[in-house]
């Protein structure tokens, strides 16, 4: 079994234990019956088109692994711009959700209406 072959199957391991947790957290917290109305500021977030870039950006990563030479690790020409894509998308993600953030400590969203 070739070295690609087995990190690809721990990284297939890995996402199912990942999807098996989340799965386990999520059914056990179970549900009340009654829909309860949420607290004052809380609110969905705004569309955003960051998850997507963010996925772009892991997609790049990922053919820059598959398609390489024998005797490189990565495509650099694909595996490069990945990673600045995906370390430019999760800091404007941090950024906004911290800009959301404050917004709700500023009570601006104060309205107390769900959005």
């Amino acid at each position: 079994m070739p070295d690609t072959a087995i990190g690809f199957a721990i990284l297939g391991i890995g996402i199912l234990v990942v999807l098996g947790v989340v799965f386990a957290i999520s059914s056990r917290a179970g549900g009340t019956g009654a829909a309860s109305k949420p607290p004052r500021g809380v609110h969905m977030p705004g569309p955003s088109f960051l998850p997507v870039v963010i996925s772009v950006a892991a997609a790049l990563m990922g053919t820059g692994l598959v398609f390489r030479a024998d005797d490189q690790i990565a495509n650099p020409f694909l595996a490069i711009p990945g990673v600045i894509v995906l370390v430019l998308g999760s800091w404007a993600w941090v950024r906004a959700a911290n800009r959301e953030w404050r917004d709700v400590e500023r009570g601006s969203h104060d309205d107390g209406s769900a959005h």
